[in-house]
Formats: structure tokens, C-alpha cells, sequence
């Protein structure tokens, strides 16, 4: 008897994900990322071979206000694809310290048999604040 195929697994292939500091006193708010500068790859192996690819964001820390919070999901992007690099991030001023935030970036494969794998990461960001 023939051992079956490998379990689904997923990896992340990134270069470290530095927290993103958008904006300083001087500059012209809101501030965007730009696509590309936050820039992940997921790479599965085992199933069957056929993978399709998920990814979700999730804010952690500006009270979770996603939508209008200092820190906000801008556009999530293209998120069936094995690289993310399209997430981009507004960052608005306002008074008060800075703010800052954790986007948990996961990503979930799926095999042709259903069989399914996670695996997350955190971009750290900061949004200024004046006064």
C-alpha cells in the first residue's frame, strides 16, 4: 500500500515586515501606501496540487474602526491570488498622540479536494497624529 499525497500545507514568503510609519508633521494628510509596499506571497505544497488562495485582513488596535478609525482599509485588493501586494492603508491626522494598529494579514489555500491550510502574518503600522 501507497502512502497518499501530503497533507495541504502554506508558507509565507516575504521580506520582514517592518512597521510602517505614514506620515510626519509636514506632510500632506491623508497619506496612502502604495501597492506594493506591503508585499506577501503564499506558497502551498501538498493536496492535490490545485490550489486556490484566500486572504483576509483584520485590524488589530485603532478600535477596530476599520472604516473611519485613523488607520483605515483603503482597498483590500486582489485576494485570490498567491501574492498579496495590493492592500493599501490610509492613514488620516488628527489630534492627539499617534496611533497605532496591527493588520493580520492570513491567507487560506484551498485544494481541488477541499482540504484547507492557514497561515497569518502581522504588518504594524503607525498613523500620526498632530497636537
Amino acid at each position: 500500500m501507497g502512502q497518499g499525497p501530503a497533507a495541504l500545507s502554506i508558507s509565507l514568503d516575504l521580506d520582514e515586515l517592518e512597521p510602517m510609519d505614514l506620515g510626519a508633521p509636514n506632510v500632506a494628510h491623508p497619506v496612502d501606501t502604495s501597492p506594493g509596499q506591503i508585499d506577501v506571497t503564499a506558497t502551498a505544497a501538498g493536496g492535490d496540487g490545485s490550489y486556490a488562495y484566500a486572504w483576509t485582513v483584520a485590524e488589530q488596535g485603532d478600535d477596530d474602526n476599520t472604516g473611519s478609525g485613523v488607520l483605515q482599509v483603503l482597498s483590500a485588493g486582489t485576494t485570490n491570488a498567491a501574492q498579496y501586494n495590493t492592500l493599501t492603508i490610509r492613514s488620516n491626522a488628527t489630534p492627539g498622540p499617534p496611533t497605532e494598529a496591527t493588520y493580520q494579514l492570513t491567507c487560506t489555500v484551498t485544494d481541488g479536494t477541499g482540504a484547507t491550510a492557514s497561515v497569518s502574518i502581522d504588518q504594524p503600522l503607525v498613523g500620526l497624529n498632530f497636537g
